[in-house]
Formats: C-alpha cells, structure tokens, sequence
C-alpha cells in the first residue's frame, strides 16, 4: 500500500539532501512498519502517532511483539526494511537502560523512549485539567484548584522516585531481586503516596542484599541528573514507570474530587491530549529515517 503525505507539511524537518529531494519524498513515500512491545495497545500508539504527526502522515502499520526482548530479537532478524523495501521501525520502553548506555543496542531504527514507558508521558497537567473540567463539569479554574496538580507531581517526584532509585539499584546489581513489577498496590496509599512503611521494608531488604546503598544512591541520582533533559522533576519522572504514576493520579483525584475515577475513560482523555511535544524527538528519529530510506533506495 503507497501511503501520501499530504501538501501541507508544516512542522516536518529533514536533512539538506531530503528538501532537495522533497517532491519526490511526498510522491513515492510507502508505508513503513512500527514495532512495539504492548499487545492490545495499538490504538493508544496510532493515536499517539496521528497526534504526532499532525495527520500528516498516513504511513502507520503497528505490530505489537510482546515485550522488548521480543522487539529486539524481531529487530535483529527483520533488519532496517522487509522483504517489500519497507523501512522497520522498533520502539521499546526506555525502563532503566536510559541511566547506562552499555544496556542499550545502538542501532538507528530501534528507538528507545526517552521516559520508563509510554504511560510515563500520558500525566501532564493540560490533559488532566481537561478531563476535570469535564468529569465535574466545572471551569478550567475549578478544575485546576480542585486537583492540586503540582503538589501531587512534587509527591510523586520525592516518593516515587526515592522507590525508583531503589529499583534501578536493584535492577543494575540484583536484577533476580523484585522491583517495580512488585505492582502499586503495594506502594501506594488511598491517596496516592508512597508508603513509608513499605518503602522502609523494601529499603531494609536491598541493603541487606546489595551492602550500603548510600553510595549507589548517590550515583544514580547522579546518572538522573546527566543522562537526562529538563528540569528535575522531568528528570525524575523520567525514571518512574508510567503505571505507578498513572494509578497515583487517580487516587488522588479521587480522594480531590470525591468521586471514582473511571481509569479507562481517564486513560483516553489523557492519550488523547498529553503534550505530544515530549515525544517529538521520536517524530525527528522516523522523520531522518524515512528521508534517509528514500536516499539510499533511489541511489541503488
């Protein structure tokens, strides 16, 4: 299938040889495949990807392989195009990889996330505004003193990530020790925060595993604070996985708002209106990708 951009490509940027190659680009652009590793999440990624791409593009196939190591074994045996001459995009979470470079593949079209996962983006302020806005059916004021946002990113930030810090020790040192698929429900209180309890426990049991924490502690805020763009709260969310902020979020908002949080509803409104901006260097990766796809096919 030969998919179109369409005339107006406003916003899209490519190398000096793709512009002097442009007409042709948007003549003979095929459809290229997308590769992920959530199953049954493939209406949250075209969603995404529409957004992203200002339905500019009409390019997107996405196959959900079950994991990153299913991602990274399909991109080793499928390569940079299929058998049709299409490009292959893989994408896969950045987890704790982001803070080492010796845990990722360098490769151009596998593309690690800049955050934990893709839910780690979905909790930005605008989006949550607009669903309270709607859900009780009040002004964007209301709304936003309703759900005391910052005060809850700023929780999230100092519990979650303190959990995080203890995570990624454990995942770099330990990684048959649990860590963050031990799940919210252990972590997290009616309200959303951290329990000190559990947090302790977990503490107590990583430093009778590891040794003294306080020095791989030390580290790995360092390795946040470099491996990182942003301010340091976008530095820290960063490494929180988007589930456990996610599930944070609808406590609070319950406990804000009096009401039960439908999270499947909640979950659409936030895909649908997160700030698509943190993911725009993943559109400047397959943008570059395609343009150089192109190059090397009409230089053969």
């Amino acid at each position: 299938m030969i998919c179109m951009m369409n005339d107006n490509v406003e916003g899209l940027s490519f190398s000096r040889e793709a512009l002097s190659n442009r007409s042709l680009f948007l003549a003979q652009l095929n459809d290229i495949n997308i590769y992920v590793e959530d199953v049954r999440k493939e209406y949250e990624y075209e969603e995404i990807f529409e957004r992203l791409f200002e339905n500019n593009l009409n390019i997107f196939s996405i196959f959900p392989l079950g994991g990153k190591e299913a991602v990274i074994k399909g991109h080793q045996s499928k390569g940079l195009r299929d058998s049709n001459g299409k490009l292959n995009i893989f994408i896969v979470d950045g987890d704790f990889d982001n803070l080492w470079d010796d845990q990722k593949i360098i490769s151009p079209n596998l593309i690690y996330l800049t955050r934990y996962n893709i839910e780690s983006y979905y909790c930005s302020k605008e989006a949550v505004i607009k669903f309270i806005r709607s859900f009780l059916k009040c002004t964007r004021n209301e709304a936003e003193a309703k759900i005391h946002f910052d005060a809850w990113q700023q929780s999230v930030r100092d519990g979650l990530g303190r959990l995080f810090v203890l995570f990624a020790i454990v995942k770099r040192h330990r990684p048959e020790l649990p860590n963050v698929k031990l799940g919210t429900g252990k972590f997290l209180d009616e309200n959303g925060c951290l329990i000190a309890e559990e947090y302790e426990n977990y503490y107590q049991m990583v430093s009778q595993e590891i040794g003294s924490t306080d020095t791989h502690i030390e580290q790995i805020r360092e390795r946040i604070h470099t491996q990182f763009n942003g301010n340091e709260d976008d530095k820290v969310l960063s490494v929180i996985c988007g589930k456990y902020q996610f599930e944070s979020l609808c406590r609070q908002l319950r406990g804000c708002c009096r009401k039960n949080i439908n999270r499947e509803i909640f979950r659409t409104v936030l895909i649908s209106n997160f700030d698509i901006q943190h993911l725009s260097f993943l559109k400047d990766k397959i943008l570059q990708l395609m343009a150089d796809n192109l190059l090397e096919s009409n230089s053969a």
